[in-house]
């Protein structure tokens, strides 16, 4: 039996690209490789985060590098559409193909409406690698950028270190849950 076939370039004509609004993007490499935390990767990706801020494309809210994909939580500038600016972010991390790994070609996007908060995105994005148990609570994830910490309510309740409250394990379902669902 033949496997389906996807459409996920149909999303693509039903994108919403508006300056000025929050978006919350997840980009996960070919084959979900795990190749985006080598030191070297990672650099590249957060410099790419910051030339796309520099160049006023986005303004960075919060962003996680995992090892096979990666969160971003952002405000769409005025100079690129949202599929661009996807594609410029690709592209800088690739260091424009030079790289052996290759993205998916389509990424999970997700526009917030008005009543979403960045807060619970934020979140989410900071948890992640710790929901997966990449590293212990006790440890700061060192692919994780926020350029102004202080937007977030949560960012007041971490440790003296800069590490989460262990008890946050226990809330990041339910944050995780009311981002998937809606709710």
């Amino acid at each position: 039996m033949p496997l389906p076939e996807r459409k996920t370039a149909n999303l693509r004509h039903a994108r919403i690209s508006q300056a000025g609004m929050r978006y919350f993007l997840t980009l996960c490499t070919q084959n979900r490789d795990p190749v985006l935390t080598a030191p070297v990767e990672a650099m590249r990706i957060s410099g790419a985060f910051a030339i796309l801020q520099s160049a006023g494309d986005i303004d960075l809210h919060a962003a996680t590098i995992m090892p096979d994909h990666l969160h971003l939580l952002f405000t769409l500038g005025t100079g690129l559409t949202l599929g661009q600016t996807m594609a410029k972010l690709k592209n800088l991390a690739r260091d424009f193909g030079r790289v052996p790994w290759r993205w998916l070609e389509d990424g999970f996007e997700h526009r917030l409406r008005p009543h979403e908060l960045t807060e619970d995105y934020s979140f989410y994005i900071f948890m992640n690698p710790y929901r997966a148990r990449l590293l212990p609570i006790q440890e700061n994830w060192p692919w994780w950028r926020c350029p102004q910490p202080s937007r977030f309510r949560f960012t007041e309740y971490f440790l003296s270190d800069g590490t989460p409250p262990a008890a946050w394990l226990d809330t990041v379902d339910e944050t995780a849950k009311k981002i998937v669902t809606g709710e």
